[in-house]
């Protein structure tokens, strides 16, 4: 089955499999420094894979690790890892010869003059030493809003790059597509290099060929969907506070299912995603996604759900997923909103009492994306178990009333909102916003409506701005009381 998956969503080739446990490994070299079972199997990809392939998946690594290093600069880290496995590998290498090599490493990364990624955080790391000093750099990870997605080149712009710098040309493209997709498994991301420098390797000889670039380009359609939608839930995943809640309310709303069916489906998908989101191989993925489909799709509930979803349930696991991510959300009609007055929500004899006030809280809005829910469902849950640790839970609940009905209206408010984007003319929406954001600072809140609907109303949002605009949306929701 994993065979033919792989096969069909033409995901990976036989020699990116070949590397994957390299990329675990240079991925945590700091760590591993050191262990022969380490250089056994690094050398053995090494030879494998060629000392190219080998540096093109170091490249991958560090631009996901470092979005923010220039070229030049993850360029030069990628060159001294590359040169640190090449010089390993030899015959006569000493058995300590990782560890002496990771340290210089380190150390050279806190130089003065480090012509290694700039990333914040690392004077902290610089601060300690040995093996404290490479499990800090270990574990950096840049946190800073997404990039705009990688602007697909036009054939005659890949044929002019191809042939100016043939010898560099995939090592380039893999570092500007890495760092836009920096929460996916590396994999992925040098199989859809080796499909775009295959593309220009068939189509660029002896000129352009508009006919091949047709074709290569439908052939790499349906893994560019996957990996858009593969590179949205993994940044939701990593950057996005309460994401299981919301994707429970998700699921929810999308399916007309129950709390507790809603909470199996989500549970099963958000460990996943928390478990192989950023590991290097993309296997982890592929078997989660499988496995998830399975509950996703079960036969004793196959039978109540609506026609699309059901058809979608006949694809391949990922076209499963792909098609169930696209249907339409209904607005549903749940029992209403408990009162957050109640010492229920904190018993622990009361099962999952804060995660269904949560799912009641957000189900009913169709139009929210979850980036955009799950930041008001954070702010939700935050204030209710702020009052389940007071010494009189219910007298702080009564005091937060306010607050959490304000933030269950704030819900209805957007929901109405990204409603009405996705109905009007963007002219119409925006002079109805207009009218109906008034008073003081009027027009920094409608432009901060605006930004939000624009940006953030759409599904597939970008996590990390939309969490920002929607914390600006409180905040002068707030400010207004």
């Amino acid at each position: 089955m994993k065979e033919k998956l792989l096969e069909n969503t033409a995901m990976l080739t036989k020699v990116f499999i070949l590397g994957f446990c390299l990329c675990s490994f240079l991925y945590n070299i700091y760590i591993s420094a050191g262990k022969n079972y380490a250089k056994e199997n690094v050398c053995q990809e090494l030879k494998a894979i060629g000392i190219e392939k080998f540096k093109e998946m170091v490249t991958v690594l560090y631009s996901q690790k470092f979005p923010n290093g220039t070229f030049q600069e993850v360029s030069c880290v990628a060159d001294e890892m590359t040169k640190l496995a090449e010089k390993c590998c030899k015959d006569d290498a000493s058995p300590d010869c990782y560890d002496k090599g990771a340290t210089e490493i380190s150390e050279k990364s806190c130089g003065k003059d480090s012509p290694f990624p700039k990333h914040p955080g690392i004077e902290q790391c610089c601060t300690l030493q040995g093996q404290e000093r490479k499990l800090c750099l270990a574990s950096l990870r840049y946190t800073a809003d997404e990039l705009a997605s990688l602007t697909e080149p036009t054939n005659e712009e890949i044929c002019t790059e191809y042939t100016k710098d043939k010898k560099d040309y995939a090592v380039r493209y893999v570092y500007e597509f890495a760092r836009r997709h920096r929460n996916i498994p590396a994999g992925f991301v040098l199989n859809a290099t080796q499909n775009h420098v295959r593309m220009a390797e068939r189509c660029c000889r002896p000129a352009v060929k508009i006919s091949c670039f047709l074709q290569e380009r439908l052939q790499m359609q349906s893994s560019n969907i996957f990996l858009r939608f593969l590179s949205n839930v993994c940044n939701n995943q990593v950057n996005l506070k309460s994401f299981k809640f919301g994707l429970s309310a998700y699921y929810g709303n999308l399916l007309g299912l129950s709390f507790e069916e809603a909470s199996v489906i989500s549970s099963r998908f958000h460990s996943g995603l928390e478990k192989c989101c950023l590991k290097p191989q993309p296997e982890c993925m592929i078997d989660e996604l499988t496995s998830f489909q399975k509950v996703l799709c079960s036969e004793s509930k196959l039978d109540a759900m609506s026609g699309d979803f059901q058809k979608c349930c006949k694809k391949p696991a990922l076209d499963t997923l792909l098609c169930v991510d696209d249907l339409k959300r209904q607005p549903r009609q749940s029992p209403d909103v408990a009162s957050p007055v109640s010492s229920k929500l904190c018993e622990e004899a009361q099962p999952h009492g804060i995660d269904r006030y949560l799912f009641l809280s957000g189900v009913n809005h169709a139009s929210i994306s979850l980036p955009v829910l799950t930041t008001v469902l954070n702010r939700i849950k935050n204030t209710v178990m702020a009052c389940c640790s007071s010494a009189d839970i219910t007298m702080c609940l009564t005091e937060k009333e306010s607050k959490l009905k304000k933030s269950q209206a704030l819900l209805s408010k957007l929901d109405e909102t990204c409603s009405r984007y996705f109905r009007l003319d963007l002219p119409v929406f925006k002079t109805l916003m207009q009218k109906e954001v008034q008073g003081e600072g009027g027009e920094k809140r409608t432009q901060a409506w605006l930004d939000l609907a624009i940006s953030c109303c759409s599904q597939r949002s970008p996590a990390q701005l939309c969490q920002k605009l929607t914390e600006d949306i409180i905040k002068y929701d707030d400010d207004t009381v």
